[in-house]
């Protein structure tokens, strides 16, 4: 690696974040429901399960907590698609999770 990319190592991360759209507040017990539900129904597929790029695309709830390892809650068009549990990776709908990483 020569200088150059060292010095724009970390501009480079930075524009190439993904950016999601903020959710709605949902109450502590609302959080808990609605990611209970996609516990009970979706599949693990640990920290590579879903594209970045679908994330883009979607709306994040975040869990209403001052934890700094919050769960999110991935949401298109009012439909849960994914929970990222920090650490752990991603608990994914398939269904509606495969309507946006067919596009």
């Amino acid at each position: 690696m020569n200088t150059q990319n060292v010095n724009t190592a970390a501009s480079e991360s930075t524009e190439t974040r993904v950016k999601s759209q903020k959710g709605p507040d949902l109450s502590p017990a609302e959080f808990a429901d609605l990611y209970c539900w996609v516990r009970a129904n979706g599949e693990f597929t640990g920290l590579a399960g879903v594209q970045l790029t679908a994330l883009a695309e979607l709306t994040v709830i975040e869990e209403p907590t001052d934890e700094p390892e919050a769960l999110k809650i991935f949401v298109h068009k009012g439909h849960p698609v994914a929970v990222q549990e920090y650490d752990t990776g991603f608990i994914v709908i398939r269904k509606n999770y495969a309507v946006i990483a067919l596009r």
